[in-house]
Formats: structure tokens, sequence, C-alpha cells
């Protein structure tokens, strides 16, 4: 895929709208594996769910065993209209930001669903991410802020609190005591265009405020980072750039903890046989780790990888609607 159709996907320079393997023993991460989850997340992860954004504009719920999906999906959420961000919350129910509305489903919804609520995102159709944290906040970043809603709110219901994090909030997580955690990416022409990761955390609603923040060098070759996800200690994030127009991809590691810049991944998860070219979402499941490369299979596949390990084998490779063309706006892991 050509650095185009890269950027159209992601909020770069305009922020645009828009196998089987083992761990590699060549090297060894000193990131110790962590089968810690977030407090946000359901602890009986048991599929991956994928936004397909195109003509079909579902979720496809792939079920797990021992940490890899299935081939093909056992349900899916129909009825949507563009869904192009998901979170859960701490029981287990989906929600999804489709179009300029947050949905909330059962847990176990499937086929033309009936959302047990609906939230209305007054600002105009964009690139969103979601997060919900322990006690029922959510959380929606878009056009560069990120609204905070009440726990029960509904239809027209006014956010309880508006921030901004550093950079546009292309990927926002829960971590401990609530505190959320936003990537975005900063730009400047040095000579050329380059971009800065930035993480910004914040403490728990109902008035959070900023209390940290880390961030990356700036980065070269059109790199940007985008999908985060934490576990115990760690953060990581995907970083696909170019290379002389070439893809190239990695998944960087942070102490979550931090609160430096710039800073210095504590680990690059790498891979081979195939290489990760232009992973964008991801989400992590005890020790296993979900990346969504969009450079293979005509659209995208799921990468099943290990949270440790510096250079590895994808356990799994899911190819998304058996490589018919399709487009993916996020994945998530949930019951």
């Amino acid at each position: 895929m050509s650095p185009y159709g890269f950027f159209r996907w992601l909020p770069a320079a305009a922020f645009a709208v828009t196998i089987a393997g083992c761990v590699s023993g060549n090297r060894q991460s000193a990131l110790p594996t962590s089968d810690g989850l977030p407090a946000s997340l359901p602890r009986t992860a048991q599929h991956v769910y994928v936004l397909e954004f195109d003509a079909a504009k579902a979720v496809l719920e792939y079920p797990i065993t021992n940490g890899i999906p299935a081939s093909t999906p056992d349900r899916s959420i129909t009825g949507l209209t563009g869904p192009n961000a998901i979170a859960f919350d701490s029981s287990g129910e989906l929600y999804i930001l489709d179009g300029r509305t947050v949905k909330e489903f059962a847990v176990g919804a499937s086929g033309n669903a009936k959302p047990l609520r609906t939230i209305d995102v007054p600002v105009p159709y964009n690139i969103g991410s979601l997060a919900v944290d322990s006690t029922g906040y959510l959380y929606v970043g878009q056009t560069g802020q990120v609204f905070v809603y009440a726990p029960g709110a509904s239809g027209h219901a006014k956010p309880v609190a508006k921030i901004k994090p550093i950079g546009y909030p292309a990927g926002l997580e829960i971590g401990s005591g609530d505190r959320l955690f936003a990537l975005g990416n900063t730009q400047k022409m040095h000579p050329t265009l380059t971009f800065e990761m930035h993480v910004t955390v914040f403490s728990a609603p109902p008035a959070p405020k900023q209390t940290r923040t880390f961030c990356s060098g700036w980065l070269p070759n059109h790199g940007i980072d985008y999908g985060i996800a934490l576990d115990d200690g760690s953060a990581f994030t995907t970083h696909p750039y170019f290379i002389n127009s070439s893809p190239h991809g990695e998944i960087d590691v942070y102490p979550s903890g931090d609160g430096t810049c710039p800073a210095k991944p504590a680990a690059v998860i790498t891979t081979t046989g195939p290489s990760l070219l232009e992973p964008v979402y991801l989400a992590l499941n005890g020790s296993y780790l979900y990346v969504y490369d969009l450079d293979y299979g005509n659209g995208g596949v799921v990468f099943t990888l290990r949270t440790s390990g510096d250079l590895q084998t994808p356990l799994d490779v899911l190819y998304v609607r058996n490589k018919q063309p399709h487009n993916v706006q996020g994945i998530g892991i949930g019951p």
C-alpha cells in the first residue's frame, strides 16, 4: 500500500476524515510478560472484535481458543451506519462509535440488535476513539478533543467535561485508578514533515485533570503512532512508517508510568514471516497481543503476537473476510 493509502486512514498531516509459529529465540525483550488487564476491560475475553466499515458495516466477532482467534466469526452485530471506534465496560458490555452516535450493546448481542442506549456526539464526523472506565464514565475522542460523559448518559446528554490532550486523540485507554491515557501525534517541518507521539495522562472524572505526559522523539520517514493498549506497567503503541515509500512497522513499548520527553521505548516488537508493515489497531488479552495490519489480505489482517519478545513469528494471521476487499476501523477484545 502506498503512503497515501496509509495516511488516508490516519489523522496525519491534516488529521483527515477518513502461519503458525512461536516467539523467536534470537532476541528477548527485557520487558517481563504480564497477564494484567486494565480495570476497564472484561476479564473473560472470549472474542476478537473487528469493526468493518465498508459495505457490511458490522462488528465481526471471532471466538478465541488458547489465545488464537478462529478464522471465521461466530456472531456479528449488523444494522450499523459507520462503526469507527470500540470499547468495553467492566461488565463486558460493548460500546461502538457509529458515525456520530455512541451505541451501547448488551453482552453477547448479535444480528440487528437494539442498543441499550445511545449518545449523540455533537461534533462533525471524523476518526474517533472510545474508552469506558470502571465506574461507567465514557470518553469519546473526536476532532482534537475528548468528551467525557457521565454514567447512564443518553440521547443529547451534555458532557461533564471536555479535555484536550496533546495531539489528535487517535487512541484512548483506561489505566489503574481510572486514569485516562490519550495517545496523540503532533507534527512539524524539520526540514521535511515529521511527527512526535505523545501520551497525555488525566486523573479520574468527574473533573479529569492532566497529571503528566510522555512522548517520543521526532519520528522520521512519516512515522506515526496510532493505537494504544495497557497492561501492568507497560503501554503498547503501533508505529508504522515509510522508508523510501516502502512500509515498515513495529510495536513500541513504553513504561506506562513514564513522564519524560523525549522517551525511548523500553522494547520494540517486530515480526518475521510475515513482517509488520502497517500496524494500526491493537488490543491486549493477557499475554497475547492482537495487531491489525492494513497492508495484507486486501484490506488488512490481525496478527496474534506475544506481549514479550523483540523479534517474533506471529502465532496466527487472521484474514478478515477471507481476503475479500474490506475496510476495518478498529479492533477490541471482549466476551
